[in-house]
């Protein structure tokens, strides 16, 4: 039958309308799944970095982006969400044996991995997943980490670790003070100060945060302030406060790294 008043058939209308329903359903799913996100504990995770290095650091940050809500036990992706054996951990990470022995071992001799009931967790008390009240953990939304991991850029991903403890909780600076509750007092890290904090090389750490990109979005956002830098990390991918992050900080990741 045809619509007189569109010259549609009702048909062809009913399809578009279902298709424009299903592609909604899709978009909420991936928003939704966008949204999941673990805990990283600000003050624990020094000791994490003391004990481990800089690739360890990497493949620990995403490795916990699959700790389920069961006392943090490691499970495979999926719908299936079975624990993970030690080769699944050597898939997942896409690691050769002598470097996924390395890096298991340096874990499990700092209390990082633990065995439970024949099964493999992450301490929770550097990482875990659920609700909190607590003021001084850091939101990993862990779609957004698993898509910046490649195990070749692990030590990238390890420089980020490294400035997790030190994300301001208003305004996601990397600053000495992340508790400051008053804004104007932040004392943000220059990228000479960044250089000594995480061990790595100044020219390096100027690489990083200028290149590290997610899709059209840096994951690092220089401000500069007359003579001043200072660097902000990308609240979509990190993030401290509850809720969304404003919209001028998505157009600040987006615009161009020192813009």
């Amino acid at each position: 039958m045809i619509n007189r008043t569109t010259g549609e058939t009702r048909e062809l209308t009913e399809f578009a309308e279902a298709k424009k329903r299903q592609a909604d359903g899709l978009k909420r799913h991936q928003e939704g799944r966008q949204q999941e996100f673990t805990f990283t504990d600000m003050r624990s995770i020094p000791k994490v970095i003391g004990a481990i290095n800089d690739k360890h650091c990497g493949y620990l940050l995403y490795l916990q982006c699959f700790i389920s809500f069961d006392g943090g036990i490691l499970t495979n992706p999926g719908r299936g969400k079975t624990p993970m054996t030690k080769a699944d951990i050597q898939r997942v990470l896409d690691l050769k044996k002598t470097a996924f022995y390395e890096f298991f071992s340096s874990m499990t001799e700092n209390g990082i991995i633990y065995e439970v009931d024949g099964k493999w967790a992450v301490n929770d008390a550097y990482h875990f997943r659920g609700t909190s009240d607590n003021q001084h953990v850091i939101k990993s939304f862990t779609t957004r980490v698993r898509e910046l991991y490649t195990a070749r850029n692990a030590k990238k991903l390890g420089f980020i670790y490294k400035l997790l403890p030190y994300i301001h909780f208003e305004t996601n600076t990397v600053c000495a003070n992340p508790y400051e509750a008053a804004v104007e007092k932040t004392q943000q890290l220059s990228k000479q100060e960044i250089a000594k904090l995480t061990g790595v090389s100044e020219k390096t750490v100027y690489s990083y945060l200028r290149t590290m990109k997610l899709g059209d979005e840096h994951v690092f956002a220089e401000i500069r302030r007359g003579k001043e830098r200072y660097y902000k990390l990308n609240p979509f991918i990190f993030y401290r406060k509850n809720g969304q992050p404003d919209a001028t900080l998505r157009e600040m990741f987006r615009l161009g790294f020192g813009n």
